[in-house]
């Protein structure tokens, strides 16, 4: 079918309409979503079937994530905030920079030693690579969303 100049030009419009802020951010949410995804099955993977160490205290989810909408088309992929810790204890370990502390007892002002209880050491623990992990699953995903995405947009405007 031959278009004229006329109907060409409201297909780009509406082309670009397709493309522009707002469905980019909808785009934007579709990644993020994804990564979401993928970096659970990461943490999962390293961390024995489910996104949680075992001994640790029962959490809603240890390695939580969220994504930002930064601007149209742009988001930030993080941990939540209280998710931070364990993501870098799956990643690099625990306690790789330095052992216990070995001197005496704790001493109050007056010279007693103190009742307060203090924190145990419990030992170093290898890392596991999880962050890396997932972020090599999520680079590659992201071109194949958003490319689907925008082939859609093509064959909406013009087929």
């Amino acid at each position: 079918m031959v278009d004229t100049l006329d109907s060409f030009g409201r297909k780009v419009d509406g082309f670009i309409g397709e493309i522009e802020a707002e469905k980019l951010r909808a785009i934007a949410t579709k990644v993020g979503v994804k990564a979401k995804q993928l970096a659970t099955e990461a943490a999962s993977a390293d961390l024995g079937g489910d996104p949680a160490f075992s001994g640790w205290r029962p959490a809603t989810n240890h390695l939580a994530t969220r994504f930002d909408h930064v601007r149209p088309g742009v988001i930030s992929f993080h941990p939540t905030a209280r998710s931070a810790g364990p993501w870098t204890v799956a990643e690099f370990g625990r306690n790789q920079a330095a052992g216990p502390r070995m001197v005496g007892p704790r001493l109050t002002k007056t010279g007693k030693v103190s009742k307060a209880r203090q924190r145990r050491y419990n030992g170093r623990t290898e890392g596991k690579n999880t962050a890396s992990d997932a972020l090599a699953k999520i680079e590659p995903m992201v071109p194949d969303v958003v490319d689907a995405e925008v082939t859609k947009a093509i064959r909406k405007f013009f087929s």
